[in-house]
């Protein structure tokens, strides 16, 4: 018995250790507090408020960045592009209509840049400016925690958080946007897109894209192109994408900037908390990313206002090949809704995969244009959650996915309209209300255990609701059934006797084993004793 105890002890004493380490390593993780609405900072060692430094000049700032003086955390009243210049806007926002003439302008907004490693705790409200990270040639990983943050660059066409790298494969920095618990925040901005990047020593080239009223316009615009060389566009701090030829339109250069969303990030993005985020973009995406998009921790609660697609993973490159640009979602809650305004726009679209492990998704595809609720390319898999999408384009989902799920499309059901789904016993399975008009509906849940349903339009329902879904269902009464077609479950391709053979057989050898050393176990005891 004294072995025992001993044995009991050092585990103890280890696991002690071991905590005391852990948290200990978290202490030493630096965290800056940075409030918006006085632009001041302190960090967790020194409690003493510094208000940010700012550069008007493009000058000061680049003697402060040569000499290696920048600050962690510092203000520009420009976004600079690492090259020789600051970061102009979209050809269209300077191009005047009425006049053969070009006019460059600099793009005039204020950029709290980050610069640093570790925790970065925003709190308060500002407009007009826009959250700038840094990730080249950077080792460690950045937490952007949100903490009652409510940021509008709306009126400066650019995103309200911009992560930027010129490398879209760099993986040695992570960048995690939290929210802290029980905090409100909200981003609204999006744009930053279709940038001049043609090469000065490339011009000529260009102009054979080009023809009749085409090529004048192109003439009007070389000298705005050939700004850089073709080396000093290869240093160039935000990514660059190269467009096809077939794809070149008037003024378009053949190199542009990309990031559009009010969160847009050129490398891989992660997303956790437990706190609400509002992200609304009345320009383009509400987040993009060039690399993989990650919520995790199934806790948090986000919802997502766009003018296109509301979530978005893509990478272009010259080779036109992706890399790593799956979209894994696994939170509280996330809504996704595409404006009724907007010309298109899939509610969540991924170009590599897209996973849905936890949560309660509505995703809402524009309601005319051919674009869907769920879009990847490279398959949807639902493993867990609850997922209601609409649109009017499906994208299959996989087979392998964990959980079933129903498809049904129709006509139209309008907007406004309270849709109910019973099974074959006249059980409602889910009810809730659609926002918009919708030609298909994809649902899945973990409770879908039955061999037909039915659908439902109006009625009368007493429950409780949040953005639509009825959470709870006391009572539904009445309603029009409705016929639809292409309806089908998920086909379980998984349950054949010899896959269920081998889990047999592997759960009766764990069981066999785990009473052997039971056994084992309580021999050693009683020689003890």
């Amino acid at each position: 018995m004294s072995k025992i105890i001993k044995y009991v002890s050092i585990i103890f004493i280890m696991l002690f250790a071991f905590i005391t380490s852990a948290n200990a390593l978290s202490v030493s993780v630096k965290t800056t507090y940075v409030n918006l609405n006085e632009l001041i900072y302190s960090t967790n060692n020194n409690k003493d408020s510094n208000y940010i430094k700012e550069y008007d000049s493009l000058e000061d700032f680049l003697n402060d960045k040569n000499s290696n003086k920048l600050d962690e955390i510092y203000i520009t009243n420009f976004l600079y592009d690492g090259v020789s210049t600051v970061k102009s806007p979209d050809l269209d926002d300077f191009i005047e209509n009425d006049s053969n003439d070009t006019k460059i302008k600099t793009l005039e907004i204020k950029v709290i840049n980050i610069n640093t490693v570790g925790n970065i705790e925003f709190t308060g409200e500002i407009k007009g400016a826009m959250i700038g990270v840094n990730t080249n040639d950077i080792n460690g990983d950045i937490n952007i925690i949100l903490k009652n943050v409510n940021i509008d660059t709306d009126s400066k066409k650019a995103p309200a958080i911009f992560i930027y790298n010129k490398d879209k494969n760099y993986t040695d920095h992570k960048v995690t946007i939290k929210t802290g618990k029980n905090s409100k925040n909200y981003l609204e901005g999006g744009k930053l897109k279709k940038v001049s990047l043609l090469g000065s020593d490339e011009l000529d080239k260009y102009s054979s894209y080009y023809s009749n009223d085409s090529l004048t316009n192109y003439n009007k615009y070389s000298n705005y192109y050939g700004i850089y060389t073709s080396d000093e566009i290869k240093n160039i701090l935000f990514a660059t994408v190269e467009a096809d030829n077939e794809d070149l339109q008037d003024g378009d250069p053949l190199y542009f900037y990309k990031g559009s969303g009010a969160i847009s990030s050129d490398i891989d993005l992660y997303f956790e908390g437990e706190g609400y985020l509002k992200v609304t973009s009345k320009n383009k995406e509400g987040i993009e990313t060039k690399g993989n998009l990650i919520f995790s921790g199934g806790t948090g609660d986000y919802e997502i206002y766009a003018e296109d697609d509301c979530l978005n993973t893509t990478t272009a490159n010259s080779n036109k090949e992706t890399v790593r640009n799956d979209l894994t979602i696994d939170v509280n809650s996330l809504l996704a809704i595409v404006s009724e305004d907007a010309d298109e726009g899939d509610a969540i679209d991924s170009n590599g995969k897209l996973i849905i492990n936890g949560g309660i998704i509505y995703a809402f595809a524009h309601p005319s244009s051919p674009d869907a609720g769920l879009d990847s390319v490279n398959g949807t898999y639902i493993n867990g959650g609850t997922v209601i999408a609409t649109g009017n384009m499906v994208d299959a989902i996989s087979s392998d996915s964990k959980q079933d799920f129903i498809f049904a499309s129709f006509n139209k059901i309008s907007k406004d309209t309270l849709i109910v789904i019973k099974d074959q016993n006249d059980k409602v399975i889910t009810a809730f209300k659609t926002s918009r008009d919708i030609g298909n509906l994809l649902y899945s849940s973990s409770d879908l255990k039955y061999k037909s349903y039915k659908i439902y339009t109006g009625g009368t329902i007493d429950g409780e609701e949040t953005n639509g879904l009825y959470t709870k269902i006391n009572s539904y009464t009445g309603g029009e059934e409705i016929q639809f077609n292409n309806a089908n479950n998920k086909v379980v391709v998984k349950n054949s006797s010899n896959f269920i053979l081998v889990i047999l057989i592997g759960e009766l050898v764990l069981l066999i084993g785990a009473i052997a050393l039971y056994l084992k176990g309580k021999k050693k005891v009683n020689n003890l004793e």
